[in-house]
C-alpha cells in the first residue's frame, strides 16, 4: 500500500476521532477557502469544541467502556494507531505538535459513473514547518513544485501544506486547492453555497454540503443515472446536514425539500400518532397525510409505467379501483409500530386514518378478495375475528404464530400482526407519549419537532439476546458498547416548502 495512502488514512483518523478530545483555542480560518467554487460536496469539523460542546462530548465518551476521559482515551487510541500503521509517524511526536483546530474535505469532480474523482482531507495545522516535516517523514514520493508550492507525488496521490493547511488529495484535488489559494474561486464566492449555510443551525461541531444539482448532473451522464431526470424537483436545491452534541446525546439537522423527506421516516414530517402509539413499541413511525405523499410518488414513478395516466390505468384494470378516488383520497396521517422482546412476543400494526370509510372498506375487499383467491389449502382468510368488532379480515396460517388483521375503526385502517397489536392499534392502555425514553428522545431532537421515526435501543438488545445470536461471541464483545444508547429518534418541521429535519442518538 503507498505510503502517502497510509498517511492519509492514519492523519483522516486523527482528524476525526481529535473531535473529541477538544481544547480551548480560537477557530482556524475556513477551510471553505480553499475548495473550489462548485464542488460536488464539502464537509468541515472542530477538531477542538469549546464550552458546552466540549463537555457534552467528554460525558458523551465516558458513558462508553473504557478507562479515563474522553481526552485520555483518544489520545491513547490514537498513539496506538499510529505505532500499528506504516506510516512511520509517531502520533505524539509527529503530528499532535502542528494538528490544528479544524479538518475538512472537498470533492470537486465525480466521474459520470461515480466511480472516480477528484477531491482532498484539509487539516488545519498550528505550525506549518512541522506538518511539512511530518509529510516529508511519512510519505515516500518524489517532491514536485505547483505554482510555487511543493508537494509530494505518490501514484495519483499528492501532499503538502497550502496556506496553513495541510492538504492530502488526488493531484488534481490538490491542483485545485493551490488554485483556489492563488486568487481561484472558492466556495466562499459561491452564492449557492452561502444561502444553503446561512441556513443552517449556527451550534454545531460539523456540517456536510452537498451540491445536489451538480451532483446529479454528473450522475445523469451515466447509464445507470439517466432515469434520475424524472426526480430533478426532489434535487434542484442543494443539500446542508449539521452535526452537534449535547449530553444527552447527537443531533443532526438538515433542510430539505418536503418532497424529497415524505420518503425517508427517520426525517420526514411528524405526525401526532406516534405519541400515541403503545407505549412498549421500540420502533415506531408517523407521517402526515399518506395520500398526498403517496400521490406525489405516483406522479414521480409514473414516468417508468408510460405517464401516470397509464399507470392509474393499469391499476384500475388489476383491481377495479380509482387509484385516485378510491384508493389516495380518504387516506390522512399514518403510523407504524413493532414491539416485542423475544420473537414469540413480536407483534405490531400499520395504522392509516381514513376520511372516509365507504371507500377505505372497498379497497380492504379488494384486498381480502386477492388474499382469497391467492391462499392455499392451509391458509384461512375469513370475516374479521377480532374482540371489539370492525369491517374487515383475518388471514391464520399455520406458518405464522398469530393471526393477521385488516380492518376499521373508528375512522382508522388497521393492518395487524396479532389480537394484542390490533387492539393497541386503535386503543393503546399506555402510550409512548407516557414513557420517560420517549420524552428525551424528543427533547435529543431539539425545537419544535414532530417525532416521525423512533427507534428503542434496549429492547431490541434483549430480543437479539433471546435468539441463538446472543451467545455469539462478537455480539459480547459488541453489546457492551450498545448498552449506553437510549433510542435513535428522527422528526421534522415545516418551513415553507421545505422541511427542518433532525435526527438524534440519545445516550443514557
Amino acid at each position: 500500500m503507498p505510503r502517502i495512502l497510509l498517511t492519509l488514512s492514519a492523519l483522516l483518523t486523527a482528524a476525526l476521532v481529535a473531535a473529541g478530545c477538544g481544547s480551548d483555542g480560537s477557530s482556524s480560518s475556513a477551510a471553505a477557502g480553499l475548495a473550489p467554487a462548485g464542488s460536488v460536496m464539502y464537509g468541515e469539523v472542530t477538531l477542538k469544541p469549546e464550552g458546552d460542546q466540549k463537555a457534552a462530548i467528554d460525558s458523551l465518551v465516558e458513558k462508553f467502556p473504557g478507562q479515563g476521559g474522553a481526552s485520555d482515551r483518544i489520545r491513547k487510541l490514537m498513539e496506538n494507531a499510529f505505532a500499528d500503521s506504516d506510516s512511520g509517524l509517531s502520533y505524539k511526536k509527529d503530528v499532535e505538535p502542528w494538528l490544528g483546530d479544524e479538518a475538512a474535505f472537498f470533492v470537486s469532480r465525480l466521474s459520470a459513473g461515480g466511480e472516480d474523482g477528484d477531491g482532498a482531507l484539509l487539516v488545519a495545522t498550528d505550525d506549518e514547518d512541522k506538518a511539512k516535516a511530518a509529510l516529508d517523514k511519512g510519505i515516500d514520493g518524489k517532491k514536485a513544485d505547483y505554482k510555487g508550492t511543493e508537494y509530494f507525488v505518490e501514484d495519483q496521490g499528492a501532499a503538502g501544506v497550502v496556506d496553513g493547511w495541510v492538504v492530502l488529495a488526488t493531484v488534481r484535488g490538490f491542483k485545485a486547492a493551490v488554485d483556489v489559494a492563488d486568487e481561484g474561486r472558492s466556495l466562499d464566492d459561491d452564492e449557492s453555497f452561502q444561502n444553503t449555510l446561512d441556513d443552517a443551525p449556527e451550534d454545531r461541531l460539523g456540517y456536510v454540503y452537498v451540491n445536489t444539482p451538480a451532483l446529479v448532473k454528473t450522475l445523469r451522464q451515466s447509464a445507470a443515472g439517466a432515469q434520475l431526470g424524472q426526480f430533478d424537483e426532489l434535487f434542484k436545491d442543494p443539500f446542508l446536514a449539521t452535526i452537534d452534541a449535547e449530553e444527552s446525546g447527537v443531533r443532526f439537522e438538515a433542510t430539505v425539500p418536503k418532497a424529497l423527506a415524505a420518503g425517508f421516516p427517520m426525517v420526514a414530517e411528524g405526525a401526532d400518532l406516534a405519541g400515541g402509539l403503545p407505549a412498549d413499541s421500540w420502533l415506531a413511525m408517523a407521517q402526515p397525510e399518506l395520500g398526498k405523499t403517496l400521490d406525489r410518488y405516483v406522479d414521480l414513478f409514473g414516468a417508468q409505467l408510460g405517464g401516470r395516466d397509464n399507470a392509474e390505468q393499469q391499476f384500475k384494470a388489476s383491481t377495479g379501483l380509482d387509484l385516485q378516488d378510491d384508493v389516495l383520497s380518504w387516506m390522512g396521517d399514518w403510523a407504524v409500530f413493532v414491539r416485542g422482546t423475544s420473537v414469540s412476543e413480536l407483534g405490531g400494526a400499520l395504522i392509516v386514518e381514513t376520511s372516509d370509510e365507504e371507500k377505505s372498506g372497498r379497497v380492504i375487499d379488494t384486498i381480502a378478495r386477492f388474499a382469497r383467491q391467492s391462499a392455499d389449502a392451509s391458509e384461512q382468510v375469513g370475516p374479521l375475528d377480532l374482540p371489539g368488532g370492525g369491517e374487515g379480515v383475518t388471514l391464520r396460517s399455520p406458518d405464522v404464530p398469530q393471526p393477521i388483521h385488516l380492518f376499521q375503526r373508528d375512522g382508522k385502517v388497521v393492518l395487524a400482526y396479532g389480537d394484542a397489536a390490533a387492539a393497541d392499534a386503535i386503543s393503546p392502555g399506555q402510550s409512548l407519549s407516557d414513557t420517560a425514553e420517549f420524552a428525551q428522545a424528543e427533547d435529543a431532537l431539539g425545537g419544535d419537532y414532530n417525532v416521525s421515526f423512533y427507534l428503542a435501543v434496549e429492547p431490541i438488545l434483549a430480543l437479539v439476546d433471546s435468539t441463538s445470536a446472543g451467545a455469539d461471541a462478537e455480539w459480547a464483545q459488541a453489546k457492551p458498547y450498545l448498552e449506553p444508547l437510549g433510542a435513535l429518534v428522527g422528526g421534522a418541521q415545516a418551513d415553507g416548502d421545505k422541511l427542518r429535519s433532525a435526527f438524534g442518538v440519545t445516550v443514557k
